[in-house]
């Protein structure tokens, strides 16, 4: 049996007392949507390089970050000093900054379907002004997304994600409250399912706005020549594509999944990793789609877009200084070293356990799933043993080791040393699942 890790000491009592407020304040006892299994929350205290410190003490080797945007990992000493530098000169300003502007000049040059940029505070909203922006420009309505994929939380995105049974193009909403008639514009499709796609929009070609995709759906990489054929399908059809590259951006490469996989998009949606932690998204694209949130250029397709924080500098000086060290000083490229270590290591213990694995990720994204079979779509995904997969990562944070139950995330801070002991704490909860 794998030798165990030194698990997790119980929590104190103000831990208790704590988690238990959190439940009789915060739905869920939560600020996202994220719940711990009964019995392993934990309040976090701080964060510092690749670990996770709760207020007991206890420590996390942390592959969740922060849900992907700490790509630094936790309190990088030059963000420290990015914003103990800046935030001097005010918390905001509103107007347009400088370093905003300069920022927007790094994304055209980095990313292939960037002529023009405007800037938001989360990746919903960047999602819900692209689509808004697809609509206003073609005058359609309809929107293609795909089972599995997630594109924040507003009405247009909360349809079929996560683990949610869908019948063919059948929408399943993941909410109560979502305005009436927004099912009628929704179509749900497989993910890496050519023929799909094609059918769908050779038989309305009228009807589609926009094409939603994560060129690299959370947990499930595209097949070979998959998004080209979507690229085609759209251009066929007069479709704009956008691609949701707020977990792929500067991640998979400076140019983020579309130049990792060689498609271009019209329209695309950047955040997490691009700021290193700090609040802050963009939607960049052709300059024929995105001259239509200015209402002088295109006064009869406007497509409105405001918002207090869009562009907020401190977060622009953090993705300076966050892109210098992914983009300029080679970080993407540790950052894959390390991801493919992570899968490689993990697979063997998997396979040295006798139990059966679909290893998944590109760069430096992981995630095993417990199957037989190749996970290539959310149907294979709702086919796998969820089941064990959860009681594996609850082992897993028993152990000392933080991971979400649907992606892993290696950082900069991570060692071939972090991985090796992700590796002994994986093997010893799937010893003690088999126990």
């Amino acid at each position: 049996m794998a030798s165990a890790p030194t698990l997790l000491n119980q929590p104190s009592e103000e831990q208790r007392r704590l988690v238990r407020r959190s439940k009789e304040l915060l739905p869920a006892g939560t600020t996202t949507s994220v719940v711990p299994p009964d019995g392993l929350e934990f309040i976090v205290d701080h964060g510092e390089g690749a670990y996770l410190y709760d207020v007991d003490g206890r420590r996390y080797l942390d592959f969740f970050l922060g849900a992907g945007p700490l790509v630094l990992g936790h309190a990088h000493p030059r963000l420290v000093q990015t914003i103990q530098q800046n935030a001097v000169k005010g918390t905001h300003h509103f107007g347009l900054h400088r370093r905003t502007v300069e920022l927007a000049d790094r994304l055209v040059r980095y990313v292939p379907s960037a002529e023009m940029v405007r800037f938001a505070a989360s990746g919903s909203e960047a999602t819900f002004h692209a689509l808004r922006l697809a609509r206003a420009v073609t005058g359609r309505q309809g929107v293609i997304k795909f089972d599995g994929a997630y594109h924040g939380h507003h009405d247009l995105a909360v349809w079929s994600y996560e683990q949610t049974p869908i019948d063919g193009t059948q929408p399943t909403a993941e909410s109560r409250g979502i305005q009436a008639g927004v099912a009628e514009n929704i179509v749900v499709l497989p993910f890496n399912d050519v023929g799909a796609l094609r059918q769908a929009l050779d038989d309305q070609p009228e009807r589609y706005a926009a094409v939603i995709c994560e060129p690299h759906m959370r947990s499930i990489p595209p097949n070979p020549g998959y998004l080209e054929a979507m690229r085609e399908a759209c251009d066929k059809t007069g479709t704009v594509l956008i691609f949701d590259e707020i977990v792929t951006g500067f991640r998979l490469a400076p140019g983020g999944g579309q130049e990792y996989y060689g498609v271009t998009p019209d329209v695309t949606t950047l955040g997490k990793a691009m700021t290193g932690g700090m609040p802050m998204s963009a939607v960049v694209g052709k300059r024929a789609f995105m001259e239509h949130f200015d209402p002088a250029s295109a006064p009869q397709q406007y497509a409105f877009h405001c918002g207090t924080y869009n562009g907020y500098y401190l977060a622009a000086e953090c993705a300076h200084t966050t892109l210098d060290i992914l983009i300029e000083e080679g970080g993407i490229e540790q950052l894959h070293h390390l991801g493919s270590l992570a899968r490689e290591k993990l697979e063997r213990v998997f396979v040295d356990a006798g139990e059966p694995v679909s290893m998944n990720g590109h760069g430096p994204m992981f995630h095993p799933y417990f199957s037989e079979r190749r996970v290539e779509n959310n149907a294979d995904v709702r086919a796998s043993n969820l089941e064990k997969s959860a009681a594996f990562h609850c082992k897993l944070v028993e152990g000392g080791v933080y991971k979400e139950f649907v992606k892993g995330y290696v950082g900069l801070p991570h060692t071939e040393a972090h991985l090796d002991e992700l590796a002994r704490v994986a093997a010893w909860a799937l010893a003690q699942l088999k126990a």
